[in-house]
């Protein structure tokens, strides 16, 4: 085939087919949301993930502002910034 031909591939790489896709109910309640919570709890803004919430949540009719994962279910809600960092570059967790 030539070079630049822009035929379809025959390989079994599929996008979502549904709304109800993971890259929708998995990544936005558990991804999505914590980079949300990060951001409130060290002051970032995070408007671009906060739509995505809103978008996703209204498509699916949940509401992932409440569900999905959260910085306590994974333990770092209490930690500094400084305590984050040196747990997610070194893997120190503070006693």
């Amino acid at each position: 085939m030539p070079r630049g031909s822009h035929e379809p591939s025959n390989e079994a790489n599929r996008g979502p087919d549904s709304i109800h896709h993971r890259y929708v109910t998995e990544d936005v309640p558990v991804g999505c949301k914590i980079y949300h919570e990060l951001g409130l709890v060290y002051g970032v803004k995070t408007p671009i993930i906060d739509s995505m919430i809103v978008l996703a949540s209204s498509m699916v009719g949940e509401n992932y502002f409440e569900e999905g994962y959260t910085l306590d279910y994974l333990g770092i809600n209490d930690m500094s910034k400084e305590e984050l960092l040196s747990y997610l570059n070194e893997g120190i967790i503070k006693e």
